[in-house]
């Protein structure tokens, strides 16, 4: 019994190593802007690269720093540039999509200020899967 018991320490020890190291996406430079002083909002920005055979579909993000995380993109409307919620963001198998000022990027609401760094990110996929992220806190100068 007590080898069976060493048996599946080492097998679940292996496991979680095993999923520790499969990514979902490569997230690199990301980012969270300084809120404008007396509000609780702002943004996040970051690129996100799909290395995986499969397309990789975001569907939330949270963090216990921000009450709402939200997917969000520009469009231009009439001249007009008009910011839209996005239900879910696809990052197509191999490629790379940016989230970055004046496009894509994460709107953040009721921020527990003030911010300090690292800010944890959780980004969670249609299939299931979750994955961390860190992002660093940049002035708005």
């Amino acid at each position: 019994m007590r080898n069976m018991t060493a048996v599946l320490v080492l097998l679940l020890g292996l496991t979680g190593s095993v999923i520790a190291l499969s990514q979902p996406l490569d997230v690199s430079g990301a980012y969270v802007r300084e809120p404008i002083p007396g509000r609780y909002m702002s943004a996040a920005f970051m690129t996100l690269t799909n290395t995986s055979a499969t397309d990789k579909t975001l569907v939330s993000v949270s963090a216990d720093w921000a009450g709402i995380i939200e997917i969000h993109t520009h469009l231009h409307d009439n001249g007009v540039m008009r910011m839209r919620q996005l239900e879910l963001l696809t990052i197509p198998a191999g490629e790379t999509v940016s989230l970055q000022p004046g496009g894509l990027h994460l709107m953040l609401f009721k921020l527990q200020l003030p911010l300090t760094e690292p800010l944890p990110l959780t980004l969670c996929f249609d299939d299931g899967e979750c994955q961390t992220a860190s992002a660093g806190l940049r002035s708005l100068q």
